[in-house]
This record gives C-alpha cells, structure tokens and sequence, in this order.
C-alpha cells in the first residue's frame, strides 16, 4: 500500500512541476492563454467546492429540537 502512494504521490509531483514550467513558459512568451487558463480553473474550482457546500447543507436532515 505505501508503494503505491509513494508512486501516485511522485506522478502528482511530476505533473505540478510539468504544469508549473508550462505556465512560466506561456508567461514568458506573454501569453493572455497562460493566465486565463489557471483564473479560469481556480475560479470554476472555487464555484464547486461553494455548490457542494450547498448541495451538503440542502440534503443533511434537519432534526427536531429534543424536549426538555
């Protein structure tokens, strides 16, 4: 089990670097893709996690207060 985290953790690295050089190269090369690319995901990522919230609170039942 701990191999296999190690494997999936090292292609997790390898991807964030590889992503990490290809957006400094389209930032180099002033590219308007290089920027709009990452705002638009972090922006559509952060529209996700507000919608799960949501979604969490709407379908969590809500109990009755207890008699005292």
């Amino acid at each position: 089990m701990a191999e296999r985290s190690h494997f999936y953790g090292l292609i997790i690295c390898a991807i964030t670097v590889l992503t990490g050089v290809t957006f400094l190269g389209g930032v180099m090369r002033r590219s308007y893709w290089a920027l709009a690319l990452p705002v638009t995901g972090g922006f559509l990522g952060a529209l996700y996690v507000a919608f799960w919230i949501g979604r969490a609170l709407i379908a969590t039942p809500i109990e009755p207060p207890a008699d005292d």
